[in-house]
């Protein structure tokens, strides 16, 4: 009987490790089904400029809207003061295939307005790389404008808060 205890925990051992084998090595995915749309609202952000000396205003207050329809997904419009002290309109498209740890990456595509500068203060079509960090109640987008043209680049973030 002594000798058979040891047989028996080292079969136990064994048959564990191979479970453990087969078992799948992260947890299963949230289906998409189960996500809920989400609203959210803008209230703006900052702005940090590269060209540092060119006066721009960089606290670019606002109120806008965020629906996200699916975990990659979200629609946005509002304004808010632009770098040159105008108001801008926009309206866009966020679309974040990726997730880097915390963070939900890809980019935004829309139409936006109030720059004298380019399209004379008219509307234009623009694309933004952005990443989104969202908490249970508040979050945080991200997003790079590059300098091109007469487009003076900057990093930008806006905060929200989740109201459904």
């Amino acid at each position: 009987m002594k000798a058979f205890y040891p047989v028996l925990v080292a079969m136990g051992l064994s048959s564990g490790a191979a479970v453990a084998q087969t078992a799948p090595a992260s947890a299963p995915a949230i289906p998409e089904a189960a996500f809920q749309n989400e609203v959210w609202i803008n209230v703006g952000g900052f702005s940090r400029h590269f060209k540092r000396h060119s006066g721009y205003n960089e606290s670019n207050l606002g109120l806008g809207v965020e629906w996200r329809t699916s975990p990659e997904l979200s629609y946005m419009a509002g304004a808010y003061d632009n770098s040159v002290r105008k108001t801008t309109f926009y309206a866009a498209v966020n679309w974040q295939p990726w997730t880097v740890g915390p963070f939900k990456v890809g980019g935004t595509v829309g139409v936006m307005n109030g720059y004298p500068s380019y399209a004379r203060g008219g509307a234009f079509f623009a694309a933004v790389p952005m990443a989104s960090w969202e908490g249970r109640r508040y979050g945080i987008n991200f997003g790079i404008i590059p300098s091109m043209g007469k487009v003076d680049g900057a990093v930008i973030v806006q905060f929200k808060l989740r109201v459904v």
